[in-house]
């Protein structure tokens, strides 16, 4: 079996390149022989995400994460391998072996039952149960193939149709929970969450269903909820989650262009009026995560909200947000209806205009702020300026702000620098929105000394030019540190001094004799992703190296230094807490340290 599913992993590596599957979720760019791109895995502006077609794997020096396309997809999509597996698979057309669902994972379990449940409202949209559901649906101007394209259905009437349904799939009550489309009793049991509403399968980049999003049908009681979601589960995250980007995703990148609307109808309308780059907040505050998640495709977002204040104001966060994560942000605004959805309706042709001409929100923000106060009285003034600026406070780039802090002084008629020090005491008493916790956390549990770094980078330098061994890399043994390096450098040196000489032909049979080798898999498989990691950190950075000889001379040198310092520190040390009973042997170890750091300073 395992050797099977080995075999399988196998098959779809040789299908699916890394840059094909990478750049479904990222931009990337040519870099040499690799591809770049900014890592979707920490906040960064330059990218240092690398992706190697030759070794079939990414790594980004930023965060230090990296691995396979199935590591790439796990961490993207929160997956567990099983769930990876499959996705790459039906991706690669490879057939894999049935498995019963009970011997399934949780998360794949999860999976499975919310793809049911989502067969099941389909069906039930068709049938009587859900004709006036489905009347609706038309009545708001979708038509059958958007409906069917977006896998609308209905959830009954009942309490619990659904479950039973699953049960009778051979699903465990506790599980139908777990995925959150039950609610328990107070005293005991469970009943179905969603019961007489219009359903909106929300899905992962990927496609596969991980919740819900309902609206309760027209003419019922919306007093309670008009709208309600699934909740937290170990697949769902709201926070992460965008509405319809499954579906938008390439028409965005295609466009360099996100636009942003409030509910699921919205962004269905927008497709049936063929704009497809459109994705939904369904309903929630956007959050920093889900803007990062833009950024992967895009830098360009453009809002589209009901133009009343509140309107306004509950797009106001992400505004912030986007402009605080450096992307070009505009508005989108429409002269009929009061949504995207009510404007495709009435006039597709209007929206489609629409989106061709976003206006830029600092232009939007100008132009209803000074609408809003007279700028001529005192009093106008002050709140003109507040509200400008604590939407400029927000901006990133410096050079973009400073423009927008002399447009507000001239149209307020007020002097450069005041405005610069309302901005600042501003900035001083408000909080950041960033919220960098989670990166920080990422950066530190993966943080790397300069010394791992040196050793990483003469083996790649070792390993991308092998011919230079003899010359540059004879000495090292008292210097590595890592044991994988260690072990590499051992294997290099060797064969140096069996065949008198390296080169890239040698090398490679090298490594191919350390993934045959009897030995356990996991020990092989880190040695060779160090192998590859250490040379990609080379290639990564190889236009901007003018001398290959000096470089990899000064690596070795400032690892000598490190090494050296620190165990000149620990004897030094030592004869001071010996004092006059300090050995012979330690003084001539503390000469020795001394001279090698001298000589290399030469």
């Amino acid at each position: 079996m395992l050797f099977m599913l080995n075999s399988q992993v196998d098959e779809i590596k040789s299908r699916l390149s890394v840059e094909e599957v990478i750049s479904g979720y990222l931009q990337i760019q040519r870099a040499g022989r690799n591809w770049k791109a900014k890592c979707p895995f920490h906040n960064e502006k330059t990218p240092s995400f690398m992706i190697s077609p030759e070794r079939q794997m990414w790594y980004c020096f930023g965060c230090n994460e990296g691995g396979d396309i199935f590591t790439f997809i796990m961490k993207m999509e929160g997956l567990e391998f099983r769930d990876a597996l499959k996705l790459l698979a039906e991706k690669a057309g490879v057939q894999l072996e049935n498995r019963s669902h009970d011997n399934s994972g949780e998360k794949s379990k999860v999976l499975e039952i919310l793809d049911v449940s989502r067969k099941f409202y389909q069906e039930c949209l068709k049938i009587k149960t859900g004709k006036k559901a489905f009347e609706y649906l038309l009545d708001r101007g979708l038509s059958k193939n958007i409906i069917e394209k977006f896998q609308l259905g209905y959830a009954p009437d009942s309490w619990d149709l659904l479950s039973k349904f699953l049960k009778k799939k051979g699903y465990k009550e506790s599980d139908i929970f777990s995925a959150g489309m039950t609610v328990k009793k107070d005293k005991g049991g469970y009943y179905d969450r969603f019961r007489g509403r219009i359903m909106f399968p929300v899905n992962n980049i990927s496609g596969q269903t991980v919740g819900f999003s309902s609206r309760v049908m027209p003419g019922a009681d919306e007093s309670h909820a008009k709208y309600i979601n699934t909740p937290e589960t170990v697949i769902y995250n709201k926070s992460r989650v965008l509405y319809g980007l499954d579906k938008a995703r390439m028409e965005i990148r295609k466009k360099d262009l996100c636009i942003m609307v409030e509910g699921n109808m919205d962004a269905i309308a927008s497709f049936q009026a063929s704009v497809e780059n459109v994705v939904a907040t369904s309903g929630t505050a956007l959050t920093a995560d889900q803007i990062r998640i833009i950024k992967r495709y895009t830098d360009n977002i453009a809002f589209s909200f009901d133009m009343d204040s509140a309107g306004i104001k509950a797009a106001g966060r992400g505004i912030e947000l986007a402009l605080q994560e450096g992307m070009n942000v505009s508005v989108i605004t429409i002269t009929e209806g009061k949504d995207p959805a009510d404007c495709v309706k009435n006039n597709p042709e209007l929206w489609q205009e629409a989106v061709k001409n976003p206006k830029a929100i600092m232009e939007f923000y100008f132009e209803s702020v000074f609408a809003k106060y007279d700028a001529n009285e005192i009093e106008g003034k002050k709140k003109i300026a507040e509200e400008l600026l604590n939407v400029i406070s927000k901006i990133s780039n410096k050079i973009e702000q400073n423009h927008y802090i002399k447009t507000l002084s001239e149209r307020l008629k007020v002097d450069e620098k005041a405005v610069f020090e309302s901005l600042n005491i501003l900035k001083q008493n408000q909080p950041s929105f960033r919220d960098q916790t989670n990166e920080n956390n990422l950066e530190k549990k993966n943080e790397i000394t300069r010394e791992d770094q040196l050793q990483k980078r003469i083996l790649g330098f070792i390993i991308l030019y092998p011919h230079f061994f003899g010359d540059l890399f004879l000495d090292l043994d008292n210097f590595l540190f890592d044991n994988r390096i260690k072990k590499i450098y051992g294997m290099i040196k060797n064969l140096h001094a069996k065949e008198n000489k390296l080169n890239n032909e040698i090398l490679a049979k090298l490594k191919k004799e350390i993934s045959t080798e009897k030995g356990r898999k996991s020990e092989k498989d880190s040695l060779l992703y160090l192998w590859d990691v250490s040379a990609l950190s080379i290639e990564s950075e190889i236009d901007k190296i003018d001398n290959i000889c000096k470089e990899a001379e000064a690596c070795i040198i400032n690892l000598k230094k490190i090494v050296l310092e620190r165990e000149l520190e620990k004897i030094t040390l030592k004869i001071k807490d010996k004092g006059d009973n300090a050995s012979k042997e330690d003084m001539q170890m503390h000469k020795k340290y001394t001279d090698e750091l001298n000589d290399l300073d030469i």
